[in-house]
């Protein structure tokens, strides 16, 4: 038994797979068949033993508490909707906000699709809220071959910072490893973190790059997290907090329940690397705002299993970028007002025929709008035709994406959707 469960006390019955490997030094067990009562009863077992609750959490009919031990905390969470209990044991992590900041005269809440250089590439996400004190959370950031955004979000932050004050940003989150989601933010560290930048914590739970279907993944995929992980420890005065299902945090008047992570998808295979992704819902102003990162049809299914009705918000970012992501069942139940989609206006167009869930999620929206086109500031509380869509900065090259990608389309394919590019290039 792995040496840091030794002074948690056992459930009733035995774990039903050998321990996980969270990454980070965080391992857990999984309980399947479990009771709400049994539940309770554990989480009892557990103050008896000496741990102290530090936080206690629901979602629908999903429980979360988490504990402080010695040397570690043990994070538990449990869903009706399967039955199963997840005991995490985490050495490593830090803790989080658990009340919303007071601020004597707030400032606009503001939620940034930010337009990322899609000259090279065609994917990565970069969201910017700008919190109520003018500080700013972070979703994402760019791909290494969007080669100047790590200047442009500075540049972007500094211009949506008062004169004279240092730009904040209260919390920077990765919903997982792949480079188009983490590699600007890389550059960021290496180039604009100086005395103009307080980063104050990071947010992410990266699958650990020995899983055992790590054989399936690119091998660039392993590469950039390594090294991601590698540099925050760089950074140590920026603390790194790892995020679990069932946890609710604030950053200044954001608040984030965690929906799903890499650890729900235990026992079943990752052999998409994009169903590790960490699933965020955030809620500002009365608005919920929904952030499945990349998620993949296994994270969609869980989802609608265990939230349901709760995934109802009104802003959803749409998953890979809209490519094979999410199903339409999970846009059915987001329903959202406004669909925002973190890629090209090239790729939406090719994938509109392809991908049913991209269609039900525009069908269901009052507004869509394009990563592409233009930076889109949305001023929260959302009301209808108030969007604003900055002027476009970049412009995609049709060859040089397809000349890296390959992807496979016919030929007939290839000039309809070349003869569209030209047109919008003409405007």
């Amino acid at each position: 038994m792995l040496k840091i469960f030794e002074s948690v006390p056992e459930f009733s019955h035995p774990a039903d797979e050998p321990p996980y490997d969270c990454n980070d030094g965080a391992f857990m067990k999984l309980y399947r068949s479990v009771s709400l009562e049994e539940y309770k009863a554990y989480t009892g077992e557990l103050k008896a033993a000496g741990f102290t609750l530090f936080d206690e959490n629901r979602i629908k009919d999903n429980y979360y508490s988490g504990f402080k031990g010695s040397g570690f905390l043990l994070h538990t969470d449990y869903s009706s909707a399967d039955g199963c209990m997840h005991v995490i044991a985490d050495p490593n992590t830090n803790l989080y906000e658990k009340e919303e900041a007071a601020f004597d005269k707030p400032a606009d809440t503001v939620l940034y699709q930010f337009e990322i250089d899609h000259s090279l590439i065609d994917c990565g996400m970069c969201y910017i809220i700008q919190c109520a004190d003018n500080s700013f959370f972070i979703v994402d950031s760019a791909h290494v071959c969007s080669v100047p955004d790590n200047q442009r979000i500075y540049d972007f932050l500094r211009k949506l910072t008062p004169e004279g004050k240092k730009i904040i940003i209260s919390g920077w989150f990765f919903s997982h490893g792949h480079v188009d989601h983490i590699g600007k933010f890389m550059d960021f560290l290496k180039y604009n973190y100086n005395d103009d930048v307080v980063i104050e914590k990071l947010y992410y739970n990266f699958v650990s790059c020995s899983h055992p279907d790590n054989g399936e993944w690119m091998i660039s995929d392993k590469i950039f997290q390594l090294q991601f992980e590698e540099l925050v420890k760089n950074y140590p005065e920026i603390p790194g907090i790892k995020l679990h299902s069932g946890q609710t945090f604030w950053v200044r008047n954001l608040k984030f329940d965690v929906l799903c992570t890499h650890e729900d998808i235990y026992p079943d295979d990752l052999i998409n690397y994009n169903d590790s992704s960490t699933v965020l819902m955030m809620t500002a102003c009365g608005n919920k705002v929904l952030f499945p990162g990349d998620a993949g049809e296994k994270e969609s299914r869980l989802l609608e299993t265990c939230y349901g009705d709760y995934l109802k918000c009104d802003i959803v970012q749409v998953s890979h970028h809209g490519h094979f992501g999410t199903t339409v069942e999970f846009y059915e139940l987001a329903r959202a007002d406004v669909a925002l989609f973190a890629t090209t206006q090239i790729m939406y167009d090719g994938d509109w025929p392809v991908y049913a869930a991209n269609r039900k999620a525009v069908e269901l929206s009052r507004e869509h709008y394009i990563a592409s086109n233009g930076t889109v500031k949305i001023k929260l509380p959302y009301k209808p035709g108030a969007t604003e869509v900055f002027p476009d900065e970049t412009f995609e090259d049709f060859d040089a994406i397809y000349n890296l990608w390959g992807y496979e389309y016919t030929e007939e394919r290839k000039k309809e959707l070349r003869e569209a590019f030209e047109k919008r290039r003409k405007k």
